[in-house]
């Protein structure tokens, strides 16, 4: 079965090394405006739902696609 993932990590490493800077979870969403918990959720693949506010946000914030923020993929836990 397939299931969608989030790439943020991903896309949080990239900015870091980019900028050069470590970006906690308080300067994702002071910066982005997205909601703390979205930012939680997307991070540690934990989200169920993504307020569409939040996700235009943080698309802005990392000048992206949904498709860069989201991935389908094998649920290796329901093979």
């Amino acid at each position: 079965m397939k299931v969608v993932t989030s790439k943020m990590k991903l896309l949080v490493a990239q900015r870091e090394l980019h900028e050069r800077r470590r970006l906690s979870v308080r300067i994702l969403t002071e910066e982005s405006g997205a909601s703390r918990s979205t930012v939680e959720r997307l991070l540690n693949n934990t989200i169920k739902r993504i307020p569409v506010d939040d996700l235009g946000a943080l698309c802005r914030y990392f000048n992206c696609t949904v498709g860069d923020m989201l991935q389908m993929e094998e649920d290796m836990n329901h093979t």
